[in-house]
Order: structure tokens, then sequence, then C-alpha cells
């Protein structure tokens, strides 16, 4: 069960980026151009929100199932025994990857909300423009490619 839900998780990020970096750019160009807000782009930027809150779902499974919270004290114990290298993977899965995912999320929903609230179409657009922007770039720095870290993998 847990392989499966890993490798939902690792697809579903695939989904998520796209479509965040779709709402980013259509956000950023609507903005600039003073476009009318439409119900599509409302739908698309809830549809983005909803698919990152499934995934916040999936990883706090996969979190709990790998024993993370265990993290700290695991931690501790390899980097006294000098395996420096395998601290900083627990420290990422422990405490980076989860916070920078969780503030990342949070952004997205608060720019959902705020564009919603926002009283006028350029309010909205950027609203979700800015929001979506900080958390697409804390979700690319969370997450672990293979090009940055030797353990992370494409899928």
């Amino acid at each position: 069960m847990e392989t499966g839900l890993l490798h939902i998780h690792s697809a579903l990020r695939y989904l998520i980026l796209g479509m965040l970096i779709f709402v980013v750019i259509k956000s950023w160009i609507s903005w600039l151009g003073k476009k009318q807000f439409q119900s599509a782009d409302r739908k698309l930027g809830a549809m983005t929100m909803g698919l990152t809150h499934i995934q916040l779902l999936l990883g706090l499974a996969l979190y709990i199932m790998k024993k993370h919270f265990n993290g700290f004290t695991h931690m501790k114990e390899l980097k006294e025994a000098g395996q420096t290298e395998l601290a900083s993977v627990v420290r990422f899965w422990t405490i980076e990857h989860l916070s920078m995912m969780l503030l990342a999320i949070i952004l997205i929903t608060v720019g959902h909300s705020m564009s919603k609230r926002a009283l006028t179409d350029q309010g909205k657009y950027l609203r979700l423009a800015l929001f979506f922007t900080l958390g697409l770039i804390l979700i690319f720095t969370a997450i672990p490619w293979p090009f940055m870290k030797s353990w992370g993998t494409w899928f």
C-alpha cells in the first residue's frame, strides 16, 4: 500500500505543477492585460487548490507510514555516528519537505480565498498570481529532484 501511495503522490506532483504553472502564467497575463475575471479562472484555481489538498493528505499518510515523525531522534543518532549525509536526508524528509509543502499549500489556499473576496477583476488576478507563484516556488524547492539531490527520483 505504501508503494502505491508513493507512486500516486509522485505522479500527482506533475499534474499539480502543470496546473500551477498554467494558473500562474494565465493570472499574470490576465492581470497585466486587465482582463475580466472568468468563472473558469475561479474553477481552475479551486481545482488546483483541491489537488494540492489531496496531495497533502497523501503526503501525510506517507509521512505516518514511513514514521518520519521519529526522524528527530534518528537524525541525532546519525549525526553522533558521523553519518552526516544520511542525517541530511532524514532532516529533509522530517523537517524541510513537510514544512515547505505545508507553507506552499497554505499560500495557495489563502491566494484562492483572497481572490474570491477581491472586489475587482484585477485584484482577483493579482492575488491569484502572487500567492500561487509563491506556492509554486516553494513546491519547486521542496521536491527532491534527482538533479538536485542524489536520492531524489523522477517518479
